[in-house]
């Protein structure tokens, strides 16, 4: 038998980070300190296990760190950042994972990995690894934000998130199955499920959510109306949550008939990191699972509070097979204080980054071509 549902522990895991109503009477509310010794806790766990891999030992050694020298955030500027370069080079000099996670745990037991990657689309795609526990907060902190936008027991959620190696449909499945009511639509990709059967299935089973990227979201409302239905009445979309960009928000809500669109933010080393809430002000920073800095490009060096920059991600999470720290995601942000009228009292992203937008258009693109090409 796996041991999957038993290393994922769910009943701790819903305690540790909740979702809902809970989420925003308990995390949410910390004050300052609270949420900072939460944070200290966990990075000290993370800290200890990335000592045990040899991609961490190395990379730290080469820059003077030594054990012990790491004792809080506060010490994190000692730490050097760790780019995708960086792991891709790990793979090609330990082939073919690399050494930057460890599957075995310190007592011998092999812990219940999940092996994804990357998609490849600059190059050889990276191998993702996941511990059982640290897919599952992953999962929590997306069917979190998903709520916090609205999302409701009854709802239909139809995905456009593709399946195969890569984890993105994957991983919007296991949130909303796992940490929902809402009944999931898995369509795929229009290579998976073709454009006009999507919109035929929305309109069948009466969608009210659609998730997933901009651009194909865009196409499907066209492909709506050429199949004679009227996006936002025949198929009923209330809420569209995705990687967006704030240029394409309204063109998308007017798409479909007016619903609300909500943007989020994450990685695939990461999962998610921010996302929107109903003030649509800012993306909130999941800061009691993350600790999110703000670096100039190269030096690694924090900028000045409310600056651009790089956004640079320790996860307080993944503490199990694939630690992550200082990962400098090379997507440019700045951060915003929090918002006392939310309720939430976590920082904010200013918004979906820059260069992610640019990179995903250009991407979404060739996607579209590919799905022309197959629905033709």
């Amino acid at each position: 038998m796996s041991r999957y549902f038993t290393q994922a522990d769910f009943p701790g895991l819903n305690k540790a980070f909740p979702i809902g109503d809970a989420f925003l009477s308990g995390p949410a509310q910390l004050d300052p300190e609270q949420l900072r010794a939460l944070q200290e806790d966990r990075f000290a766990r993370v800290v200890a296990r990335a000592w045990q891999i040899p991609f961490y030992c190395r990379h730290w050694r080469g820059a003077g760190a030594e054990p012990g020298d790491i004792t809080s955030l506060d010490d994190l500027e000692r730490l050097p950042v760790v780019t995708k370069e960086h792991l891709m080079a790990s793979v090609e000099s330990v082939p073919p994972y690399g050494d930057y996670h460890g599957m075995t745990r310190a007592d011998g037991e092999r812990y219940r990995t999940v092996l994804q990657t990357t998609s490849g689309t600059t190059g050889v795609p990276q191998p993702l690894f996941f511990g059982a526990r640290d897919r599952e907060v992953q999962n929590i902190l997306l069917a979190r934000a998903y709520l916090l936008q609205g999302l409701q027991a009854s709802d239909v959620v139809h995905s456009i998130y593709g399946f195969g190696m890569i984890n993105g449909g994957h991983y919007i499945r296991e949130a909303i199955l796992h940490h929902t009511e809402a009944l999931l639509l898995s369509a795929g990709t229009g290579v998976e499920t073709r454009s006009r059967q999507q919109v035929e299935l929305m309109h069948r089973f009466g969608a009210t959510v659609l998730v997933g990227f901009a651009d194909y979201m865009l196409r499907l409302a066209q492909t709506a109306s050429d199949s004679g239905l009227v996006p936002g009445t025949d198929i009923p979309l209330r809420m569209i949550s995705g990687h967006l960009g704030q240029d394409v928000r309204d063109t998308l809500s007017d798409a479909w008939g007016g619903v609300l669109v909500y943007d989020w933010y994450g990685v695939g080393d990461t999962g998610i990191i921010a996302a929107e809430g109903p003030s649509q002000e800012g993306l909130y920073v999941w800061e009691d699972a993350h600790f999110v800095e703000i670096v100039t490009p190269g030096s690694g060096k924090p900028v000045e509070p409310g600056e651009p920059g790089n956004i640079c991600v320790t996860v307080l999470f993944k503490d199990t097979v694939y630690p992550i720290i200082r990962f400098d995601t090379q997507d440019v942000s700045s951060l915003l204080p929090p918002d006392p009228p939310s309720g939430i009292n976590f920082q904010r992203s200013r918004g979906f980054p820059v260069a992610v937008t640019i990179w995903l258009s250009s991407w979404c693109q060739r996607l579209s071509n590919l799905h022309r090409q197959v629905t033709a």
